[in-house]
């Protein structure tokens, strides 16, 4: 796993989702439906420059889950962070 700035992630590259999604319930719900780590994994299918707000720049990220994941309204996640947060990326597709 490799780390980039938000504003560097590009479609196709696999990424985690944000560290407090993990946290708070990503993690439980694979424990329970028994899927493995790999599950975690996004497919970014966009990413672009969001509207600005007072402390500056956004990057919004959409992004889909694994097929393991499962289908539904859950899918997929918008995640917005600022240009130079560092995130992991797994690889790209």
């Amino acid at each position: 796993m490799t780390r980039k700035p938000a504003e560097q992630i590009k479609t196709g590259d696999v990424i985690l989702p944000p560290a407090r999604e993990l946290r708070l319930w990503m993690r439980r719900t694979i424990a329970e439906r028994g899927l493995t780590e790999a599950a975690l994994h996004l497919t970014v299918t966009e990413a672009y420059e969001g509207s600005p707000d007072k402390n500056g720049r956004w990057i919004v990220i959409k992004a889909k889950h694994t097929a393991e994941w499962g289908n539904g309204p859950s899918s997929t996640m918008t995640i917005k962070a600022r240009p130079e947060t560092p995130w992991p990326v797994m690889g790209s597709h």
